[in-house]
């Protein structure tokens, strides 16, 4: 009998996309074999606190001391592995870290990941197999010599390095030290933003409205900071919670049945209702679901203070401290300028065309060349996960993604299109997205949520249908069931109660999540599975 042997699996980077990918590959161990290359010497990517230092001046990830999530717990979760119950509804950055670690730990995950491994060159070979060169090399400690160079041959590589490391500029006059008239004070991104202290009693100016803007300019006006916000273009800005509930839990598959014109009407109304417009320069330009929301509770209340002043975009910095708006707003003596414009979509270690297939000025307008926001028709044995911007929470459609590419590398579900029917729903893609939103570089990446996840459930085989669920559940529960996946909030969870690899805690999580009180003490929603100490295994050096 001829033995098959294992396909190699490089998977860059262990970070939440790599974690699920590394743990999908695991689960099909049996014909695949896996490594991951990450070169921190922890887990948890972004989500892992580090400071800035000499050692490390431009750190890979970007979160500062107090950022939260903004995307509920429920809806976050890895599809099987619940967050305990009795954690917080929004976790802050530590949270996030330690369950990551926890994960990593309950599915044996750490044994298999290279820390301290920097991949240096990802190469196709061009051979028969379109298998792939690997360079790697560890990165040396203070005092230590440089470590050789190491080169692995793999038959799979999933690219799960995130793209939110190479900060994006915007260019202003006088913004670059060689202007005629520069402007002299401090001028940071967001990316190398950590600590608010250094900038109390500050008089500041905060470039953007997404997120990092917002979160940035709440801090700091309450650290004694008089904050300018200056936007080209405002945006909507809702809380956290709406009506009662975690805002990303309103949206569920029911609601995706509506018209999209209907659904933006009503939004609109509960945007209006949660978070009246404060000042003129933060009237929405859009409707909703036609740009990427900010979700921030506190902001309107700061704007309300003057403590937050909102402005349009820069005219002109300089000189001096000086700075001037396009809306005719002056302001002297600004002592700093963060700017929070988002970041190239970047990949050094892969040849650019690999990512673009070769389009002109591709970097600069962030337009990647991949199917399903997945894989480069050109080079089908190489993916990327986690290479979107959604409406949502990010883990669980890296999650299927990684499910997706797995259950086809190992050839258990229908293969991949051919090149020229990726060309042509690549073209589509981009098409509708430029129909629905802003034409800016970071909406070229833009996916909603539910409809991609049960896109990828369906090819998967682990979409709720009411068929699987009366088959596995029987009929009442099947059914109730199906009533909780179409009218509740679409968790994760949901794509494990049928299907490849469905776990056996999906059907108590779901209920426990739909508040059954009869399922709330369940063993999956306890958090008994690790202790706080337990989770320094994301300190694990390799």
């Amino acid at each position: 009998m001829t033995i098959t042997p294992r396909k190699r699996v490089a998977v860059i980077g262990a970070g939440a996309s790599g974690l699920v990918s590394l743990k999908e590959c695991l689960d099909e161990k049996e014909l695949l074999d896996p490594v991951a290359f990450e070169q921190e010497n922890h887990l948890g990517g972004l989500w892992r606190y580090v400071e800035i230092s000499k050692e490390n001046p431009n750190p890979h990830s970007s979160v500062y001391k107090s950022t939260i999530i903004n995307t509920s717990k429920e809806m976050m979760a890895f599809s099987d592995y619940a967050i305990p119950a009795n954690w917080a509804t929004y976790l802050p950055n530590q949270k996030i870290a330690q369950y990551f670690s926890m994960y990593a730990d309950r599915f044996g995950l750490v044994p298999h990941i290279r820390f301290g491994t920097k991949v240096l060159e990802v190469k196709e070979l061009h051979d028969e197999q379109k298998r792939w060169l690997v360079r790697s090399q560890r990165v040396a400690a203070p005092g230590e010599s440089e470590h050789e160079i190491k080169e692995e041959i793999f038959d799979y590589v999933m690219v799960c390095s995130g793209h939110h490391w190479k900060p994006r500029y915007p260019s202003f006059p006088g913004m670059k030290q060689d202007d005629p008239e520069p402007y002299t004070g401090e001028q940071i991104h967001s990316h190398f933003y950590r600590d608010v202290d250094a900038f109390r009693n500050k008089t500041v100016i905060v470039v953007g409205l997404g997120n990092s803007a917002v979160d940035l300019a709440v801090e700091m006006s309450m650290n004694q900071s008089q904050v300018y916000l200056s936007c080209r273009r405002a945006g909507h800005v809702v809380p956290r919670w709406i009506l009662g509930k975690p805002t990303d839990q309103h949206r569920t598959r029911f609601t995706h049945m509506v018209p999209l014109f209907l659904m933006q009407f009503i939004t609109a109304i509960l945007f209006r209702i949660s978070t009246p417009t404060v000042h003129e320069n933060l009237k929405p330009y859009s409707k909703p679901f036609e740009t990427h929301p900010t979700i921030n509770s506190i902001f309107p209340e700061r704007v309300t203070t003057g403590t937050i002043k909102p402005v349009r975009i820069i005219k002109k910095m300089g000189p001096g401290k000086r700075v001037e708006f396009e809306d005719g707003t002056v302001v002297e003596n600004v002592d700093a300028v963060f700017y929070c414009t988002g970041y190239h979509i970047s990949f050094p270690a892969l040849h650019p065309d690999v990512v673009t297939d070769g389009k002109p000025n591709a970097e600069n307008t962030n337009q990647v060349h991949v199917w399903n926001y997945m894989i480069p028709p050109r080079h089908p044995n190489l993916a990327f996960v986690a290479l979107l911007q959604p409406l949502g929470a990010i883990m669980p459609m890296a999650e299927l993604q990684a499910r997706f590419l797995v259950q086809t590398l190992v050839g258990k579900i229908a293969p991949l299109p051919t090149e020229d029917r990726m060309d042509k729903h690549i073209k589509q893609l981009h098409e509708d997205i430029r129909k629905r939103y802003d034409d800016a570089p970071r909406h070229t990446i833009q996916v909603d949520y539910a409809p991609y996840c049960d896109q990828l459930a369906k090819k998967i085989g682990c979409f709720p249908t009411l068929t699987k669920l009366i088959g596995q559940y029987g009929l009442i529960e099947g059914f109730k069931l199906k009533m909780e996946t179409i009218f509740g909030p679409p968790i994760p969870v949901q794509y494990r109660l049928v299907g490849p690899h469905a776990w056996e805690g999906a059907r108590e999580v779901v209920w426990g999540y739909a508040n059954d009180k009869k399922y709330l003490d369940s063993k999956y929603l306890q958090d008994t599975s690790v202790s706080d100490n337990k989770a320094n295994v994301a300190e694990i050096v390799a």
